[in-house]
């Protein structure tokens, strides 16, 4: 078989793509998270080379405390997530992780999604097809399903 050169963008929107089928499909979590968030690594480079802002300086720009930088944002973000932690295991690591693994997978997913539009927008087929899921399958008070920019979320009564 010969090699064939592959454009790192469309490796991105293919893992994008099996994360969310395995996702909507009701399938391993973890995968999802894994996938999604590898194909987020590489769009958030492309992003960032095509000089457009990433889902880590938009977290940045609108944080309050202005405390973080793109990086130590983007780091913190995927340690909320264990994008890493499913990746890699540290030396002394006790071989066990305490996740939810639904929110971090459906998470990874819209992390990915937003670096994702930026460069292609969401009128491709499979994004449209998971921003539709998203509006019938989520609860409006807790999610943005509409993407509405100045969206705050209804607080829980208790």
């Amino acid at each position: 078989m010969a090699a064939q050169i592959y454009e790192r963008l469309d490796l991105a929107a293919n893992q994008l793509e099996t994360a969310i089928g395995l996702f909507i499909g009701g399938h391993d979590r973890f995968s999802v998270i894994t996938l999604a968030g590898a194909a987020d690594g590489i769009l958030t480079q492309i992003v960032s080379n095509r000089g457009e802002e990433t889902f880590a300086e938009i977290l940045v720009r609108e944080d309050d405390d202005k405390t973080m930088s793109r990086s130590r944002m983007g780091t913190h973000v995927n340690t909320i997530l264990l994008i890493n932690e499913l990746k890699h295991m540290d030396k002394h690591g006790d071989g066990c992780i305490t996740v939810d693994a639904e929110e971090c997978a459906l998470a990874t997913i819209l992390k990915a999604l937003a670096n994702f539009v930026t460069l292609r927008d969401n009128e491709v087929d499979f994004v449209k097809a998971f921003l539709l899921w998203v509006r019938l399958n989520l609860d409006p008070h807790r999610y943005n399903v509409n993407c509405e920019p100045n969206w705050k979320p209804t607080p829980r009564k208790e």
